[in-house]
């Protein structure tokens, strides 16, 4: 669909009346007396605090778009900066700023809190991408919802540049968390783009990233470089993600790096649009657990948990991921350079993980392909089938990267046990991989 800017390709892929009413107000006074404390932002206007959630440095800034109503639950977005390993812990309010910030005058009407956290200092520029960084994010979720009445059901991650980097990574690691992910102008290198399955994403990009024009490079004496934010790591990730029918919208605008452009701009306010009907999907029909997880830019994090896959015990063996290949001159001298600044998509081995791919074929029926795994749990609500009734569960191991499940495997049924303080979840299956 053709929206002037931009082209955007879609998914590839009983108590009693009293009671009620008591529930209702003390909800409302609840609401009201968070939106009280949040009046410190006030409408349009960027505040800050120090050290950032999670750390003992570090800022936080909190934005408040003109009009947003905080007598009610609201969506928050959680924006990562970008920059270099020298970028202040102030970048945030570079983009935040009423006036001339990079993400105004878009910003202003945008339907959410803004939760901007000044990135932890690294050698270098992949200060999102380090592990650990995922305990932060959390904690500044944390910290959003005490200050305001946050939907933690509508929770998204954002990042531009640098900040893409980290949302390409953090937005697998952490993907239950978000009703949805927005990837402006960054890179990633080595990932396996199905640990976003359950949760949207939205890639923006300008296809003159790396262009020789006055006034596209970004305030470098060159072109910006094909490895910085080319904008083939976009092109890239919508080919993969639609080969593996990872729901996700493909935004590319025909201008430069900057959110100042005018078509960038655009593009920023098609994503508010977006999330208008984004939910946080703990029930979504298919799972996928990898660990390591993230984009080994530089680091990958271990994890155990994914929506409702948990995994119990591993074995030694390497899984394969995908990998981008750039191709042409890395600084464009001409636009015949930039149109030669191409990319092609490989598999790379790491030598030490584990994967696990579930779908929910209904009916109490369950298809999950494993490698490198023994044990597993696999988490259940009523919204997932009947508790009461025995699940069949068809095991499918050593399939070729990227393959659809098959029919093939063994089947197992197994009865569902009650399980308690889970937020999503009342019951699990308890399954071992022979």
């Amino acid at each position: 669909m053709d929206l002037r800017t931009g082209t955007i390709f879609g998914r590839m892929g009983g108590m009693g009346n009293t009671s009620n009413g008591l529930q209702a107000r003390i909800k409302t006074a609840t609401l009201l007396a968070v939106a009280g404390c949040a009046a410190v932002c006030r409408a349009g206007q960027l505040t800050s605090e120090q050290p950032a959630p999670g750390r003992d440095t570090g800022r936080i800034y909190y934005y408040v778009p003109d009009g947003l109503d905080l007598s009610r639950p609201v969506p928050l977005l959680v924006f990562l900066h970008g920059g270099d390993a020298r970028t202040p812990d102030t970048a945030p309010e570079k983009y935040l700023h009423e006036n001339g910030g990079f993400m105004m005058p878009a910003l202003k009407h945008a339907p959410f809190v803004v939760a901007a956290p000044s990135a932890p200092p690294a050698p270098d520029g992949s200060r999102w991408n380090r592990e650990g960084v995922s305990r932060f994010i959390d904690a500044t979720i944390d910290a959003a919802c005490k200050r305001f009445p946050i939907d933690r059901d509508r929770v998204f991650l954002g990042g531009h540049s640098m900040g893409c980097y980290g949302a390409y990574h953090l937005g697998q690691i952490l993907a239950d968390r978000f009703a949805g992910v927005w990837a402006s102008a960054g890179a990633w290198w080595e990932s396996d783009f199905r640990a976003f399955e359950g949760t949207p994403v939205y890639i923006q990009h300008g296809k003159l990233d790396c262009s020789t024009r006055p006034g596209y490079s970004g305030g470098h004496d060159k072109p910006r470089r094909h490895n910085w934010c080319g904008v083939s790591f976009a092109r890239a990730a919508h080919e993969l993600m639609a080969r593996q029918d990872i729901e996700h919208v493909y935004d590319e605008h025909d201008e430069g790096h900057s959110l100042k452009f005018p078509a960038a701009q655009a593009a920023m306010c098609r994503f508010f649009a977006w999330t208008a009907d984004k939910k946080r999907n703990p029930y979504a029909r298919r799972a996928v657990l990898v660990t390591p997880c993230g984009t080994k830019h530089p680091d990958v994090e271990r994890v155990v948990r994914a929506r409702w896959l948990e995994l119990s015990e591993t074995e030694p063996g390497e899984i394969a991921v995908a990998a981008i290949v750039l191709h042409g001159p890395n600084i464009a001298s001409s636009e015949e350079d930039l149109d030669r600044q191409t990319y092609s998509l490989v598999l790379r081995r790491w030598s030490s993980g584990a994967r696990i791919i579930a779908e929910n074929m209904g009916d109490n029926r369950f298809k999950v392909q494993t490698e490198n795994v023994k044990r597993f749990n696999l988490y259940l609500s009523p919204e997932m089938g009947d508790l009461e009734k025995p699940f069949t569960v068809q095991l499918v191991t050593a399939l070729p990267p990227y393959a659809r499940l098959s029919g093939d495997g063994k089947s197992v049924t197994v009865k569902a046990e009650p399980v308690s303080g889970d937020r999503d979840y009342t019951a699990r299956l308890v399954l071992a991989v022979e």
